[in-house]
Parts: structure tokens; C-alpha cells; sequence
């Protein structure tokens, strides 16, 4: 027991920001540029720098297939993304409607 808690502690601290990690650096021009199509200019990601989040022209949309979407066709709600990238993990529906898991960090 002591083994596993021991394992999981440790590979949660992988997750952890290093102290004196360096702080995302903010580009001025891509962040007009992410704006000017109606982004947003966040940190993100697990490498946390300044990405560009853009709409989607189909968010919200009904789906059954991934080809039905420009960003994924959400398993849960049978509806399009609004957002790309997408981090973390999500169920989506692949080209056959079926339910698969991605995760991107």
C-alpha cells in the first residue's frame, strides 16, 4: 500500500509548475491577429503559453459523426465543439458515431 502512494505522489508531482519556471511570454501581434478573428489569447495547455482559443463556425451545431464538425462532435450532448484547441479530456463521436476518448494537454 505504502508503494502506491508513494508512486502516485510522485507522478503527481510531475504535474506540479517548477518553481522558477519560466512565465509565458505574450506575443503582441499574434494576440491582434488571435482577437481579430475572434479568439481569445490565453495561456494554455499543459506547456501553459499564450495560445490562440478560436470559435468555431459550427459550435453548438447537432452532430452524429466527426465529419459533421470542424472541431469534435461531443459524445454527451451530440453537439459540435465551440472552441479549438480543446485540452483536457473529451469524449467525442468518431467518423462511425461511435463514442471514443481523446486527451490533449
Amino acid at each position: 500500500m505504502r508503494a502506491v502512494v508513494v508512486t502516485c505522489a510522485a507522478i503527481m508531482a510531475v504535474c506540479l509548475p517548477r518553481e522558477g519556471a519560466a512565465q509565458p511570454t505574450e506575443d503582441a501581434s499574434a494576440r491582434q491577429e488571435c482577437e481579430a478573428k475572434g479568439g481569445r489569447y490565453e495561456v494554455g495547455g499543459r506547456i501553459q503559453q499564450f495560445i490562440c482559443f478560436e470559435p468555431l463556425p459550427d459550435a453548438g451545431a447537432s452532430c452524429e459523426k466527426a465529419s459533421d464538425c470542424a472541431g469534435f462532435c461531443l459524445s454527451d450532448t451530440k453537439q459540435c465543439s465551440a472552441i479549438t484547441p480543446k485540452f483536457g479530456c473529451t469524449a467525442h463521436l468518431d467518423e462511425a458515431g461511435q463514442a471514443q476518448v481523446i486527451c490533449i494537454d
